[in-house]
């Protein structure tokens, strides 16, 4: 990223202002010059046309060293000599010369500084010359008072540059430091949106396809049934209907203001861990599942973090046999292995043969799932096993 990019074009008033005082400082630096010069000159024997010619050829070169000036940064150097060499002729160009020696040695280019020094040492020299053949002042003092000055205008320009280019370069890295940290929010929140939309399709998936499963009884068995089971089974839909949008209400809640106290009532509820999961498994068998679970006893002492994960494997893959395969056995298996880690495994039979060209199991929940694993420096997999089973399989680290 380049400076051009990182600073921004400064307004047409700042531009005037930095350009007018510049222009005045030339100018009365110029006049000054003029006064001083003019009353020691030799005009005796100068007649009135001469004398006229030579104000006006004073002020004339004048008026274009101020007018050359104005455009150094289109060509630094070129625009220099210029200048300079108009001062050989007239004062008021003096105070453009040394302004735009000034300016270019805010460049800090050693080359155009020499040369641009040297320029004005033989013009200064050329033009004292002019003005006073035969002074009283020895060439040797004017040169080295002339060395002397040009070496004070050089070290005011290099100190202006370097000014310049530490304040240029703070400018870039405070916009490099904006830069990342917007890029760290928005990474953040591209986690968290894809954290909430994790806990919302588990959570929602989960309670919806029970709702689809008992609606759809109904809708299949509604004229069979006698009106207890009616009732019973529009119970279930409503309850889980019901639990599903406190669930939803309860996801939500994060992402109002933290200072919104009508968005959640009370502290939001604890997330389900391994602790939960026979209530789960008791939901699922009441809905008609079969389900058979092995639960290591060891795995109650998992962390929080990790049982939080193994539960939302659980909950997704019954949701998964729910849908994909309706009436098949499910196995539910969760293990403590040496490392230790929890290695969490779902089976179920699938409702019929895969073809060959069959593609893996990718859905949204799925793809949640191998989200969470890695997160937390786990493994997952998922496809068929050499029996035609479809088998989610998840490891995940006990110390996650």
């Amino acid at each position: 990223m380049t400076a051009t990019m990182l600073q921004p074009r400064p307004s047409l008033g700042r531009r005037i202002w930095s350009e007018g005082w510049r222009l005045v400082v030339a100018v009365l630096a110029g006049l000054i010059a003029f006064g001083v010069v003019w009353p020691e000159l030799d005009t005796d024997g100068w007649s009135d046309a001469r004398l006229g010619l030579g104000l006006l050829a004073d002020l004339g070169a004048g008026l274009l060293a101020l007018v050359l000036y104005c455009f150094r940064h289109r060509a630094p150097l070129l625009v220099t000599l210029l200048v300079i060499a108009t001062s050989t002729v007239s004062t008021i160009a003096a105070g453009a010369g040394v302004l735009a020696l000034v300016s270019l040695a805010t460049r800090r280019r050693p080359v155009e500084i020499a040369v641009g020094a040297v320029a004005m040492l033989v013009t200064g020299l050329i033009g004292d010359a002019l003005v006073f053949p035969g002074g009283d002042v020895p060439m040797w003092q004017t040169v080295v008072v002339s060395v002397i000055f040009l070496a004070l205008v050089v070290v005011v320009g290099v100190a202006i540059g370097q000014r310049r280019a530490l304040v240029q370069s703070l400018r870039e890295r405070a916009a490099l430091l904006e830069r990342d940290q917007q890029l760290r929010e928005d990474r953040a929140r591209e986690q968290e949106r894809a954290h909430l939309a994790r806990e919302m399709h588990d959570v929602l998936g989960h309670r919806l396809s029970l709702v689809a499963l008992h609606a759809g009884a109904l809708e299949y068995r509604g004229r069979s049934l006698s009106p207890d089971e009616t009732v019973e089974a529009a119970g279930v839909v409503r309850a889980e209907a019901h639990s599903a949008l406190t669930e939803l209400r309860d996801v939500l809640g994060v992402l109002r203001e933290p200072g919104d106290t009508a968005s959640v009532g009370g502290t939001a509820p604890p997330q389900p861990t391994l602790r939960d999961l026979p209530a789960l498994l008791q939901e699922a068998r009441a809905s008609g599942a079969l389900v058979t679970a092995t639960v290591d006893d060891a795995s109650a002492g998992a962390p929080d973090a990790v049982g939080r994960h193994a539960y939302r494997v659980v909950q997704e893959a019954l949701t998964n046999a729910r849908r994909h395969a309706p009436g098949q056995p499910v196995t539910v298996a969760v293990d403590v292995l040496g490392g230790p880690a929890l290695r969490v495994r779902v089976s179920n039979p699938t409702a019929g043969p895969p073809g060959p060209d069959a593609p893996r199991p990718g859905g949204h929940g799925l793809r949640g799932l191998a989200e969470r694993a890695r997160l937390v420096g786990g493994t997952f997999s998922a496809g068929r096993d050499a029996d035609g089973s479809h088998v989610v399989e998840v490891v995940l680290p006990w110390t996650a």
